[in-house]
């Protein structure tokens, strides 16, 4: 039986557990001789959901961020201790062919590693200064354990760069050694071509969860969601993003714009307003508690509600798809809002929705975060409602070659199999 081990799966966002399921799913369908594993952010849950062996990152920022006070001392240094370590362990592993003891606490971790046949680090946008110093180096420690055991490596439906801020150099840096060494890198977008040079293998396909067909019947148990849908002519659904927004402007000036975008879709059509979670509330409520401030400063609290719980990624998808038009900024939200049909407009926090937006032909749907104001959005809105059916049949239309790029990933990773 084949091996493949899936790492740094972000799980606390329902667009890295897309992935990983879509990966899941649609690899099975080729080859059915595949075993799986999955270092993750949350391993319970990982296993729990995507029903494989998981263990948890090779630089572990779960404690990090949870823990309080002297046990979030004691897990930054304990995997500080270990990341000191574990370079050692790889050059002794890589180049000498001595494998040196592993602490107890990292032994399913690495074991994982030392028995599959390929490492994917998959998709997402992991190599970028929108991420943190220490998630970077999170992804690169990840690969560095792979390269040393000289395990087959694919950077899987990525999306890399860009690159800016004080952090930039060595962000940069990891991202280059990572590049120059893997086996394989697909790209979702042309955008990160200009950062793989030297490259050993490298092709242009498209974001992996485009593989995967929604099973819209899965939101008909969603609790409140039919009665959500009664309250207007037409239910409206949207994702936000409660971290990116500070790239370009303060918390006020992103809540006053959402806001005045809720009062003028629900007062000039008559619309019922979705507003759903794309992150899991252990951090802080997630997306939550930002979503119900820009309820609150829209004076519509009546017409714009915030879905409840934490639903299952493929479940969010089915959502997304019962809604009559769809506004996303969360990546994932944006795909699945195109590859469901629903008309789909997309407010860009980076360049790689407005390519998935090209993707389906309907590129002038799509508005930069950064330049976003309530005027030029509700030019869309107004144009995209004035032809939901038209947008609709565009992007059916579109799936099935953009669905044929999205399977090639998986076919390149299976190459690498020996």
């Amino acid at each position: 039986m084949k091996k493949i081990l899936i790492v740094q799966n972000y799980n606390a966002n329902k667009g890295d557990s897309s992935v990983a399921f879509t990966m899941l799913k649609s690899l099975r369908a080729i080859d059915d001789d595949l075993d799986f594993g999955v270092t993750s952010y949350d391993p319970k849950k990982a296993t729990e959901e995507y029903g494989i062996p998981a263990a948890e990152f090779a630089f572990n920022l779960h404690d990090i961020k949870l823990k309080k006070g002297i046990s979030r001392i004691w897990a930054f240094a304990r995997e500080g201790l270990w990341v000191g370590y574990g370079f050692g362990w790889a050059f002794f592993r890589r180049y000498l062919g001595i494998r040196l003891p592993v602490p107890t606490f990292k032994n399913k971790t690495v074991g994982l590693y030392e028995n599959t046949d390929v490492v994917v680090l998959p998709g997402g946008h992991f190599f970028t200064n929108f991420n943190g110093l220490g998630m970077n180096f999170s992804h690169f420690f990840a690969m560095i354990l792979a390269f040393s055991l000289k395990k087959p490596t694919m950077i899987y439906a990525q999306t890399i760069g860009p690159f800016f801020g004080v952090f930039k150099l060595p962000v940069l840096a990891m991202t280059a050694f990572i590049l120059r060494n893997v086996d394989a890198v697909t790209l979702r977008e042309k955008g990160g071509l200009t950062y793989c040079n030297n490259v050993k293998r490298i092709e242009l396909t498209a974001e992996t969860v485009f593989a995967l067909d929604t099973e819209i019947s899965l939101a008909q148990n969603v609790k409140g969601l039919q009665s959500v849908r009664d309250n207007g002519e037409i239910l409206v659904g949207v994702t936000i993003h409660h971290i990116y927004y500070k790239y370009f402007f303060s918390k006020d000036r992103y809540v006053s714009i959402m806001a005045e975008i809720f009062q003028r879709i629900v007062d000039g059509y008559n619309a019922t307003i979705l507003i759903i979670p794309m992150e899991e509330a252990v951090h802080g409520g997630g997306d939550r508690p930002l979503a119900r401030e820009m309820i609150d400063r829209s004076g519509r609290e009546k017409s714009v509600s915030v879905l409840e719980g934490d639903l299952l990624s493929h479940v969010t998808a089915a959502v997304i798809a019962s809604t009559d038009v769809f506004i996303g900024t969360k990546t994932h939200s944006v795909v699945y809002g195109l590859k469901s049909g629903v008309p789909t407009i997309s407010i860009s926090y980076q360049d790689k929705s407005n390519e998935f937006m090209q993707m389906f032909g309907v590129r002038e749907n799509a508005i930069n975060l950064k330049d976003i104001t309530p005027d030029d959005f509700m030019q869309i809105f107004k144009r995209v409602f004035e032809s939901l059916e038209f947008y609709r049949q565009k992007q059916q239309n579109a799936l099935s070659r953009v669905k044929l790029l999205a399977e090639k990933n998986n076919h390149i990773l299976l190459s690498l199999i020996k």
